[in-house]
């Protein structure tokens, strides 16, 4: 369980915090923009600090969840593919925030984009685990670290390949389930009935397959898989 709370640029009120994660997760842009340029104007500073600053602190035993702005739209939708109008509101949600981050100095982006929530999952978990392959992409490319585990040991790429298992298997239990039931539920919360896995006609990859598949093939898994054997080498 991740315990330790996160240093924030601004510190916001719980009442401002709440409204723009209340905003990300029911997916009103407009309202997001206006909120973000309100709190930007009230504090004095740029609209990437507020960004950076949303994160729900409040402690788990008062239903605090540590997530942040980006956990949500992550989770529930794909940025840009135009699959259906909730995906689309979501993933403008989604890239509206990552571009308001971009103007942030580079060490306190990447941080956020990172964030890690009291079960250890960053954005980048909760994209992958309900296959929202775009999102996955857009938070990658911001600087998503593929490498970041969660409080039970798994990284996006194994949560990704957990719903593609999922999606073939009648009751898509493992033995890995339990370990990871905090962190699935938290998800289930999130998203919409309906919503993770798409079911893909016969012969074609699954949703689940396609985004292990881009992380697995992506230039910075390419890196890190660099990285790791360089590193072997010279300590051979």
């Amino acid at each position: 369980m991740s315990t330790s709370k996160p240093s924030v640029p601004i510190a916001l009120s719980a009442d401002a915090v709440d409204d723009l994660i209340y905003d990300a997760r029911a997916g009103d842009l407009e309202a997001l923009n206006a909120d973000i340029a309100a709190l930007a104007s009230q504090h004095n500073c740029n609209e990437s600090q507020i960004v950076a600053s949303a994160i729900d602190l409040a402690d788990e035993s008062e239903g605090g969840s540590g997530s942040c702005v980006l956990h949500f739209p992550a989770a529930n939708g794909n940025a840009g593919m135009l699959i259906q109008d909730e995906d689309i509101r979501y993933g403008k949600i989604l890239t509206t925030l990552l571009q308001k981050l971009s103007s942030a100095e580079a060490s306190q982006r990447s941080a956020f984009i990172n964030h890690r929530n009291n079960s250890g999952n960053t954005p980048l978990h909760w994209a992958a685990l309900n296959t929202h392959l775009e999102c996955v992409k857009a938070l990658v490319e911001a600087g998503a670290d593929l490498d970041v585990k969660n409080d039970a040991g798994h990284d996006a790429v194994f949560l990704a390949e957990r719903t593609a298992w999922a999606a073939v298997e009648d009751n898509g239990e493992g033995e890995e389930e339990n370990q990871d039931q905090n962190q699935t539920q938290e998800i289930e919360m999130t998203v919409g009935e309906g919503e993770g896995e798409k079911t893909e006609g016969a012969g074609e990859m699954s949703a689940g397959r396609q985004v292990v598949e881009w992380l697995l093939n992506s230039d910075v898994a390419s890196s890190l898989e660099k990285g790791a054997t360089e590193g072997e080498a010279g300590s051979a």
